[in-house]
């Protein structure tokens, strides 16, 4: 290394740090994952922020939140990571045998979970509650854009990839289902979600969908549709049969459920590459 070199290093990096963008823009460069998590909450709990001052009542999360988090962050990295993550989302190619799990097993859950809570002292769903399963399809619709597109564009198709890349896979699920957890927050605060369920609860589903992202070659598409599928065939109709203590014992169950699910795979995907 002759002496002009040296001369330049110095001179290239002095460049280099004069062009690297300062400000917000800078940090958000610096740390996408922190600042991703902080404008998911911000952007997610916005609802209860101006309920806080008066303005607006019955808040809730905005679905949206991750969604438009992810675009700020990456956004902010530039052209290129921009475009790529654009080329993610629209994406939608899959095998069907992956979308027949993703639509197929959140249903299969609920049933069995339905039945075990009937054996545990629920009453058993009659015909009539039954024959109101064709308005699931338009709800389902619907929560594919505002909760799978919603929330998985930000915690799948943004973060899940870098977290796996940073870290080992049970590092990257740790942090994840924290995130994941942390946004849900004020919905357990109010009570509108248990505890449980919102903790344990995401805690295995997040398990669950990081390997399915894994196995699928990182279709996060999968995530949006099972996620989708869940809200729709839970909360939005086998919830609202039950009430009081048979109401949160379904809550219960499915969320022992998503931790046996967790478990298994967990294994299963360890298994798999060694």
């Amino acid at each position: 290394m002759n002496a002009q070199t040296i001369e330049a290093e110095p001179a290239a990096r002095r460049i280099a740090e004069q062009h690297k963008p300062r400000g917000p823009i800078g940090v958000i460069r610096r740390y996408p994952i922190i600042s991703f998590v902080v404008l998911a909450c911000f952007f997610g709990w916005l609802r209860y922020i101006t309920a806080y001052f008066g303005l607006g009542s019955n808040p809730e999360n905005n679905p949206l939140g991750p969604l438009a988090a992810a675009l700020v962050v990456t956004a902010c990295q530039g052209r290129a990571e921009l475009r790529a993550w654009g080329r993610r989302l629209r994406n939608w190619r899959a095998a069907p045998k992956w979308y027949l799990l993703a639509i197929l097993a959140p249903v299969v859950v609920h049933i069995v979970n339905v039945l075990v809570n009937h054996l545990l002292g629920a009453p058993l769903l009659t015909s009539a509650q039954l024959a109101g399963w064709p308005e699931v399809l338009p709800s389902f619709l619907v929560l594919v854009v505002l909760i799978g597109v919603g929330e998985e564009a930000g915690w799948m198709a943004f973060a899940a990839p870098i977290l796996l890349r940073r870290h080992g896979f049970l590092a990257a699920w740790a942090l994840a289902a924290a995130m994941r957890i942390l946004w849900h927050l004020p919905l357990m605060i109010t009570g509108d979600l248990p505890w449980v369920v919102g903790i344990v609860g995401n805690a295995a589903f997040t398990m669950v969908m990081l390997r399915v992202l894994v196995a699928s070659g990182g279709r996060w598409t999968l995530a949006a549709v099972w996620h989708a599928g869940l809200n729709a065939v839970g909360s939005g109709f086998f919830f609202l049969m039950v009430t009081g203590e048979d109401k949160a014992r379904l809550g219960y169950l499915l969320a022992a459920a998503y931790t046996v699910i967790a478990t298994v795979v967990y294994f299963a995907g360890r298994r798999s590459v060694t």
